[in-house]
């Protein structure tokens, strides 16, 4: 087994643009009813021009708080290096006391929590993309998708993610430098970017240009809720907890 990487990807997080800004975050649960079991979580530092988005994995033990570590780590220190994983680990791990979880509990803990971490960073010479998992990044400039980052097409999303874990052995394989993709642009001009969870992600490669305008056209939470539901209910997008994160 290799040695988990040692060197790191460090953010110029300087914004360039003063009219790049968060637009929109919108997020909704597998069930409606349900808000509290949504295990997605976002986190935008706009004034240095940091965003990230992470999908908690359902089958994981508390992948909510995980989740949440993870953006709220990245958006603050968006260098990944050993020691990012490290404290990011023990932060989430000081949210619980396992002695005193119950045994069955115990067991799921162990087990580690998992997760996605998508992050976008405006940088003096351009957009950079991170992402470790199946989340998705997509670039639009005047109407057209420029760039879809990691994945370009909805058959890639069966394929099972390398997520990022709570067991630090279990993170030996992830590369961030392999991970990490710099869009160039020197004129903003039309420019939006979108982060999304995996389940909208496949939905929206089955139709890119299709659907890249519907996405572009929501402006509030009813608006994205009507369409994650209607395209649930016709199948042709997958019922997760779901999260759309433009910028803009």
């Amino acid at each position: 087994m290799r040695q988990l990487w040692t060197s790191s990807i460090l953010v110029h997080a300087r914004v360039i643009c003063a009219d790049m800004r968060l637009l929109h975050r919108f997020t909704t649960a597998k069930q409606q009813h349900e808000p509290h079991l949504n295990e997605d979580a976002a986190f935008a530092l706009v004034r240095k021009g940091i965003y990230a988005l992470s999908d908690g994995a359902s089958e994981s033990y508390a992948s909510r708080r995980w989740a949440r570590t993870l953006v709220a780590r990245y958006a603050c220190v968006p260098s990944i290096t050993d020691a990012w994983i490290r404290d990011a680990i023990a932060a989430y791990d000081s949210e619980f006391d396992r002695e005193a979880l119950s045994w069955s509990k115990q067991a799921a803990y162990d087990r580690g929590s998992f997760g996605t971490l998508l992050s976008a960073c405006i940088r003096d010479d351009g957009i950079q993309l991170m992402a470790l998992g199946d989340s998705l990044a997509v670039i639009e400039k005047h109407g057209n998708a420029v760039v879809t980052h990691p994945y370009t097409t909805p058959e890639e999303f069966t394929a099972r993610p390398l997520l990022l874990s709570t067991i630090h052995a279990l993170n030996q394989s992830i590369d961030p430098e392999q991970a990490t993709l710099l869009w160039p642009c020197e004129h903003w001009d039309g420019v939006r970017i979108y982060l999304m969870t995996d389940a909208i992600g496949a939905w929206l490669l089955e139709a890119l240009d299709e659907r890249l305008a519907v996405l572009s056209g929501i402006t509030s939470a009813p608006d994205f809720i009507d369409i994650v539901e209607r395209s649930r209910c016709d199948g042709s997008m997958r019922r997760d907890d779901t999260t759309l994160v433009v910028i803009g």
